[in-house]
């Protein structure tokens, strides 16, 4: 599948369209002002101040904040955003060596390291910077990183492609391997696909150095990558490690390259992926465990991880399309990824937790040693705070994720309300969604349309030019031939729907969650009172969705009372009541309180 470029469509009003709105107006900005205010831009200057050393990978935290930009840049004059990005790249430029090389840690404070130190993020770095470039190239916004950082990809490539002369083979943290795809797409220079190769090739077969509190997979070392059959480690690492094969089993046309992808989609999604998309589940090194081990109030999950799979299954879609990746994809987008955002566009998540306990992190908040907990609110920037800015970008190129081109037909593979013309032909999307399941899809010109049909469906129902017509699928696809002004009317009957996990997920064993639509909805205690572990829900046939700005799914359901007896030879008795359920995406915007998905 080729997919579309955000370049060549334009979003229009609807959720994605005020989430762009709140992004290019609030949350691009606020990001630049924590960012500042912490001294990662005045790092890029490269001047020594111990008193303010920089972390090893802000480099990345400004490239993500760059390629937000420039995607903003691509659509829309904005003088002030402008402004701040030029004097960010005019920084880098400045300060880079005379042999391509930059690094504001390195340059200024380890320059006898360099190369030397797989663990600290060098590549990972340049990898980011790479993208940022690209994405300023191809924005149009801006040529001079794009000139900057094709010198530093030849001095990588020289130093560890043709010389060997560094340290280690390959970076700690996979990145630089999907940049450098994108550098050589643009650039049409092949050397950039050759050193991305290389690094992909060369893991797992030799040595190398790690962190002394993990292991060889933690960095994706534990096989050569045809080799993996599970996803271990570090998940951003995997799953940004993931997508890079994916782009050259697609680019090469390499089958078996094609076939260790596929086969790590299969292990990630039927048994390490939890119900909202998220990857991850524990926090002793931000990693994948094994499988069914999917913890709730632990779940680590990290929003960067997220937003690597939706990477990766966007690319395996172009590897080899199938519905299903399109549907992780949109399961990954509705539930994880937009819960790593507040409301106001201003805080983040790094950790998704399913389940919070106010109880349990007050006590940890009394410790003078604390424990791995989740935060039960977003906050504006972390001391790593890689989220923030994946988020703004991730949320401004959204448009490369709708259409695509297959054998002739353009492909729906997202309800997101946009338009764009492909070959001649004009196709504008409605849609309602992630709250209902109606769309509307007009087509101006002849096209073959192929529109994806959601995992979640209670059924479909399909008006075309007004009249009613049984949708003709095949492979999840609403294969439709059009001529002329053409108006497609689709309902996907959205509705409530008990979703059940493996029984082999513990955690979640006894228990059922509640979708409506692509959403995975929870309930808080700030609508539900405490003791929502005690919460039963016997049937969904008499939810319904609450009028207001904000969507509200009210449940019946039955809570336990509380009692004085901590053990008792009489069994509970229960209450009824109203169990108000929301999207996941929209908990903690209310204050802190305890949350749950899973229920009785």
């Amino acid at each position: 599948m080729q997919a579309v470029d955000f370049k060549q469509v334009k979003i229009l009003d609807g959720f994605f369209g005020r989430l762009q709105e709140l992004n290019e107006g609030v949350s691009v900005y606020n990001v630049y002002k924590r960012f500042k205010e912490t001294g990662r831009f005045a790092a890029l200057k490269c001047v020594r101040d111990d008193a303010h050393k920089p972390h090893i990978f802000w480099d990345s935290d400004v490239a993500k904040w760059l390629e937000s930009a420039a995607y903003i840049l691509a659509k829309k004059q904005d003088k002030k955003l402008k402004e701040l990005a030029d004097e960010a790249i005019a920084d880098i430029c400045a300060n880079q060596r005379a042999d391509g090389y930059f690094n504001s840690y390195f340059q200024v404070y380890e320059p006898e390291n360099i190369f030397k130190k797989r663990t600290e993020h060098e590549l990972y770095c340049a990898g980011h910077l790479i993208e940022a470039a690209v994405a300023l190239h191809e924005s149009g916004a801006d040529d001079r990183l794009y000139i900057a950082m094709q010198k530093y990809a030849d001095y990588i490539y020289e130093r560890f492609y043709v010389k060997k002369d560094t340290a280690f083979y390959t970076c700690g943290h996979p990145e630089i391997e999907l940049a450098l795809v994108k550098l050589y797409l643009s650039t049409g220079k092949k050397k950039y696909l050759d050193l991305s190769d290389y690094f992909v090739e060369e893991r797992g077969k030799h040595d190398e150095e790690t962190y002394a509190f993990t292991y060889p997979p933690y960095h994706q070392d534990y096989a050569p990558v045809r080799e993996q059959k599970t996803a271990e480690g570090h998940a951003v690492r995997a799953l940004y490690l993931y997508s890079a094969m994916a782009d050259l089993a697609h680019i090469k046309g390499d089958e078996s390259m094609a076939e260790a992808c596929e086969t790590l989609f299969r292990d990630i999604t039927q048994k390490k992926m939890y119900i909202t998309g998220g990857t991850g589940s524990t926090y002793h090194g931000e990693a994948f465990t094994f499988a069914y081990d999917l913890p709730n109030f632990y779940a680590y999950s990290e929003t960067c991880s997220a937003i690597a799979l939706a990477f990766f299954c966007a690319r395996l879609a172009k590897l080899n399309n199938k519905a299903e990746y399109h549907a992780v994809f949109e399961r990954v987008l509705y539930n994880n990824i937009l819960a790593g955002e507040s409301k106001d566009g201003k805080g983040f998540f790094y950790v998704n937790p399913l389940e919070m306990h106010e109880n349990i992190v007050d006590f940890n908040d009394s410790l003078k040693t604390k424990l791995f907990c989740p935060l039960p609110e977003r906050v504006e920037v972390f001391d790593c705070s890689c989220c923030p800015p994946n988020v703004t970008r991730f949320i401004e190129s959204i448009g490369n994720y709708i259409y695509g081109i297959q054998d002739g037909a353009i492909l729906v593979n997202q309800y997101i309300s946009s338009e764009t013309e492909i070959g001649g032909a004009r196709i504008r999307i409605e849609s309602a969604m992630p709250y209902d399941g109606k769309v509307t899809v007009l087509v101006k010109g002849k096209a073959d349309l192929a529109l994806r049909v959601p995992a979640w469906k209670g059924g479909i129902r399909m008006r075309l030019n007004g009249k009613e017509e049984k949708p003709c699928i095949c492979d999840d696809y609403i294969r439709i031939s059009c001529d002329g002004e053409t108006v497609i009317g689709l309902d996907f009957q959205m509705k409530a729907r008990f979703v059940y996990a493996n029984e082999n997920v513990w955690f979640d064993n006894g228990r059922k969650a509640v979708e409506y639509g692509p959403m995975v909805l929870c309930g808080e205690s700030v609508d539900n009172g405490k003791n929502l572990h005690s919460v039963r829900i016997f049937s969904l046939d008499e939810a319904n969705v609450k009028a207001g700005e904000d969507f509200v799914l009210e449940v019946p359901a039955e809570k336990m009372r509380t009692s004085e007896a901590l053990y008792s030879y009489d069994p509970p008795c229960a209450e009824k009541f109203t169990l108000k359920l929301i999207p996941y995406f929209a908990w903690a915007n209310r204050g802190k309180g305890d949350m749950q998905i899973w229920w009785l």
